[in-house]
């Protein structure tokens, strides 16, 4: 299962099966599953088809895979982490303060850090989308962070056409 968080103009470069995003201006919805975040809620569509709304937490399964979405106030709350973790934790806010962006930041790493599961964070800042995924492993810290497009590749692995997964880069580096 690959998903994709970015703009709809890069899901025709990856096998999309879920896509990440917080305009659907122009997008003809042409992949299986489509997360909208529009500051307040996210919209699960499936095709075309709005399949659910979603407004605080929810668990949304996919095949074999659990993914905890967690909107606002939600990422907050440790609970939210350690209580049956999933596969993923997907997390959105939108903010125009620079505290609440670095609180909530901070919120995931630590959200990771408990439930050693990764999360995935999108923080509509000034309009503006900060994505970012917080590894699970201490050593690891912060795998991406920045306003591009985010790929997780089958295994969740973050992943980008140049380099290859987050996994693969770090072993070349260590030779």
């Amino acid at each position: 299962m690959t998903i994709v968080s970015g703009n709809a103009l890069v899901t025709s470069e990856y096998d999309v099966d879920i896509f990440i995003t917080t305009s659907i201006n122009g997008y003809k919805f042409n992949v299986p599953y489509t997360f909208y975040f529009d500051g307040n809620k996210v919209y699960i569509y499936q095709y075309a088809l709005l399949k659910h709304t979603i407004e605080k937490k929810v668990n949304v399964k996919f095949d074999n895979l659990v993914f905890r979405i967690l909107i606002g106030n939600e990422i907050g709350i440790i609970e939210n982490y350690v209580k049956h973790p999933p596969h993923l934790f997907i997390c959105f806010e939108r903010t125009s303060y620079p505290s609440k962006f670095f609180y909530r930041k901070s919120q995931m790493w630590i959200g990771a850090q408990v439930s050693k599961i990764n999360v995935f964070g999108h923080i509509v800042y000034n309009n503006t989308v900060n994505r970012m995924l917080f590894s699970a492993n201490v050593d690891e810290g912060v795998i991406f962070e920045g306003t591009g497009v985010v790929v997780l590749d089958e295994n969740l692995i973050f992943s980008n056409k140049k380099e290859g997964t987050y996994k693969n880069r770090k072993k070349q580096s260590e030779q």
